[in-house]
């Protein structure tokens, strides 16, 4: 039997975690949380999720040191990233997709929005 496909939800933001993560356990997946940057890269390296979904601005260690840190870890360099973040800017995107990121998806969006680009990455 296959396991659940794990996504790692790298987001600050309480209410937005709440919304992403029964949204993406009602359609399936196994989800895990950080609450910051730092506890988002430990997780990624030690969880091996299949897909992060990364906001920018989060504590401690924002979504682009987070992107750069991974990109320089042998373990966690193949994760795919989908960013999802307010920042909607020409700038920011461009910098975030420097590191190779599978997408960028800018707040607010719907469920459907958010599963859809989740699929495309996942195949």
């Amino acid at each position: 039997m296959k396991s659940k496909t794990r996504i790692l939800l790298i987001e600050d933001n309480h209410n937005i975690l709440l919304v992403e993560k029964i949204c993406l356990e009602a359609s399936g997946f196994e989800v895990l949380e950080a609450e910051d940057g730092i506890q988002g890269l430990e997780m990624a390296i030690n969880n091996q999720p299949d897909l992060i979904l990364l906001d920018i601005l989060i504590p401690k260690m924002n979504g682009y040191l987070v992107l750069e840190a991974l990109q320089n870890n042998n373990a966690a360099s193949n994760i795919p990233v989908l960013v999802t973040s307010a920042k909607a800017q020409a700038g920011d995107l461009k910098q975030a997709f420097a590191f190779n990121i599978q997408g960028y998806l800018i707040k607010p969006f719907t469920s459907q929005e958010l599963l859809s680009r989740i699929h495309e990455i996942l195949g």
